[in-house]
């Protein structure tokens, strides 16, 4: 992976999965070791009493003195052999090898080889999960950075620009990741079969490695433009920065996989045990060095320049190069320190720890620095908050004036219909009243007109 020591990690998971798979290339280990080890077996040893050089079927032990101890690494073809233990003879005081009591045959201990494989093995998959962890963890909250950064039109200048493209280089590169560790590490046939789409893949990790480091130094130099040179200068032709971060990477990883193929065409490229590495660690390393020391330079400019003026500008450009300060050691601090792994068993897994959270969650690191702690963007979504909590409350308040209004509409209308009722029921009322009179006048007028009849 990012590193010798994640990608032996990984290698180790494979290698223990695919027992089975690699016994050609175990067979072809023990062949070469056995060959070597005949080829200077027919040199002739020295005077004195000693146990003679011998190949015990797994490694080639040199001449011992008598009454003496002698050990090497255990060797690195068994996938459940750790490579860092020791294996050890014992040339006994007479001159020759130890012999086993039940077998009566020479004899080498192997057994610490093996002894702490089960723990390794449960480490391993510990840091291949963290891993897995950590990369999705920097793809969400990248791809949350960059939803922000394309939502809000007043974020967009240049350095947004610049963190963009860093943002998705590091999204591609854990997406690569992952597809790598669940395709090719986890799977034991495929690096059995050493296709080629896995070397493929492979050659497209190292390009995003290094896209993602020299995108750092694209960072790094715009701010040295900006602060040192141009002197708070606006724009800037961003089309080199281009070319840097997405270009020069492309020369480290193809001169890399060429020489892979050539000198060095091990199962999927997992092995680490080549020095052709560096055909792309050591850009990386250069833009890294480069990258600090633009970076100190500015602090030393805004530092002794810009105390006196009390600009804003000066405030906000410190604000960006302390962000930038504190990545590149952090993003760079592996390719420093990796070689010097402690050889103790529990300061080697904290190292392990450490390390892989370094390289495996620095996505997470890039979008929480860069994006989630600058204060433009803090002030940004604190205005849309508040903005909508405006819209909402609007929306509330107009809600209920409509529910309001239709309440006594609805009231006024059903008082309209119960005053109709009344006034319909009065009007009928009074009309019967009126014809009642007139039927009881009527009938008053017909009886005085009968008693005039009589």
């Amino acid at each position: 992976m990012h590193l010798p020591s994640a990608q032996k990690t990984y290698s180790y998971i494979s290698l223990y999965a695919s027992s089975g798979s690699v016994g050609t290339s175990c067979s072809f280990s023990t062949h070469e070791s056995s060959f070597v080890c005949c080829v200077w077996l027919c040199v002739a040893g020295g005077a004195g009493l000693y146990c003679n050089r011998t190949w015990d079927g797994w490694l080639c032990w040199d001449d011992t003195p008598a009454g003496t101890v002698t050990w090497q690494n255990c060797p690195n073809y068994f996938p459940d052999f750790d490579s860092t233990e020791k294996a050890t003879k014992i040339c006994s005081e007479s001159g020759q090898w130890f012999r086993h009591p039940d077998t009566n045959r020479t004899w080498s201990n192997y057994t610490l080889c093996n002894f702490h494989t089960t723990g390794k093995l449960k480490m391993a998959y510990i840091l291949y999960y963290m891993a897995i962890v950590g990369h999705a963890f920097s793809i969400a909250s990248l791809l949350i950075s960059l939803a922000i950064f394309f939502y809000f039109r007043n974020l967009s200048c240049q350095r947004i620009t610049l963190h963009k493209n860093l943002f998705v280089s590091y999204v591609l590169n854990s997406a690569l990741t992952l597809i790598y560790l669940i395709a090719v590490v986890n799977n034991p046939d495929v690096v059995g079969r050493n296709p080629v789409g896995c070397k493929v893949l492979h050659f497209f990790h190292m390009y995003m490695l290094g896209c993602n480091y020299f995108w750092m130094l694209c960072e790094g130099i715009y701010l040295h433009t900006l602060i040192v040179v141009a002197v708070f200068a606006e724009e800037q032709h961003l089309h080199w920065y281009y070319l840097l971060g997405w270009g020069f990477p492309l020369v480290p990883a193809s001169i890399h996989a060429v020489a892979r193929k050539k000198y060095f065409d091990d199962n999927c490229w997992m092995s680490v045990e080549t020095h052709l590495l560096y055909v792309v660690h050591g850009p990386i390393m250069a833009a890294l060095l480069v990258n600090l020391f633009f970076l100190l330079n500015i602090v030393r400019v805004l530092v002794t320049k810009l105390r006196d003026t009390h600009r804003a500008e000066s405030n906000m450009y410190m604000k960006a190069v302390r962000a930038t300060l504190i990545l590149v050691p952090l993003l760079g601090i592996q390719f420093v320190i990796f070689p010097w792994r402690p050889e103790n068993r529990l300061a080697g897994e904290v190292y392990d720890y450490i390390m892989h959270i370094l390289m495996h969650y620095q996505g997470l690191l890039v979008a929480t620095i860069f994006c989630f702690f600058n204060g433009e963007v803090q002030a940004a979504l604190k205005r849309q908050w508040i903005q909508y909590k405006a819209q909402w409350g609007q929306r509330r308040r107009d809600h209920c004036s409509m529910r309001s209004t239709s309440y006594t509409a609805t009231l006024l209308t059903a008082a309209d219909c119960a005053c109709g009722v009344f006034l319909s029921q009065g009007l009928y009322l009074k009309s019967a009243e009126d014809t009642e009179r007139l039927d009881m006048g009527s009938r008053e007028k017909e009886s005085k007109g009968l008693v005039n009849l009589e």
